[in-house]
């Protein structure tokens, strides 16, 4: 069929839909604990209330949202507790991920590697965090994907799509910029087939993520005060830059 290569299927007004909603997310339009008014959201968006409720239940088994009988659909709130319990299990799956993934990574998946980190600063510095979260999802789940383990995979997206506070990571973009720097390193010792260098470079990668995280949520000082002992519980050690 002449120029069939071209052909692109058209969007349907669900996938539409979930593409806004995914950047209202990630842009922070709705933070944690807000409701989501299907009323509301399909007349700003000119659709019917069906496409938009479907939307909303892939969200939800994205763990993005979640349903409450006569509340609707929420963004879902973490406490303290479940945050550091999030990060302390991404530790332990992502180390594992990447031992199993980087001796099988060919050069074709680190060039791979190598271009969507330049995606990602490409992307914060044209200020759009959305491209530059999606690349750096990629970037990351590129070290994850090891063949014939798909479960774990599944296992870290879910732990990925669960964290309430996805929107305060791009924040700032020089901050963001600083932490990006650190992919380049992190690709440098996946071309060298170096597993146990790049689970240490990821987990002071997730260190300096986690101690920006908390720098927007409160102000560290007053966070000691209070007694919550992220830095022991957990054992993490954000850098100084």
């Amino acid at each position: 069929m002449p120029g069939a290569g071209s052909f692109h299927k058209p969007m349907t007004t669900v996938e539409a839909v979930l593409i806004e909603l995914r950047r209202a997310l990630l842009e922070g339009d709705y933070p944690a604990g807000a409701r989501l008014n299907v009323d509301a959201i399909s007349k700003q968006l000119g659709t019917s209330r069906a496409p938009v409720r479907d939307a909303l239940r892939i969200l939800e088994g994205e763990q993005q949202v979640v349903y409450e009988a006569h509340r609707g659909y929420l963004v879902p709130e973490m406490g303290m507790d479940a945050l550091f319990d999030l990060y302390r299990s991404r530790e332990l799956l992502e180390a594992e991920a990447v031992a199993l993934a980087v001796p099988t990574l060919s050069a074709a998946a680190v060039a791979t590697l190598r271009e969507q980190a330049a995606a990602i600063t490409s992307a914060l510095l044209a200020g759009d965090r959305v491209a530059a979260t999606y690349a750096n999802r990629d970037f990351h789940f590129g070290l994850f994907r090891a063949p014939r383990h798909e479960q774990l995979v599944v296992a870290i997206t879910g732990m990925w799509n669960a964290d309430a506070y996805r929107s305060l990571y791009l924040r700032d973009l020089d901050t963001a910029l600083s932490i990006a720097a650190d992919h380049a390193g992190i690709a440098d010792a996946a071309a060298a087939g170096d597993a146990g260098a790049v689970i240490k470079l990821q987990n002071e990668h997730r260190d300096h993520e986690l101690a920006v995280l908390l720098a927007h949520l409160s102000d560290p000082a007053e966070e000691a005060a209070a007694g919550t002992p992220w830095h022991s519980a957990l054992s993490y050690r954000p850098r100084k830059r």
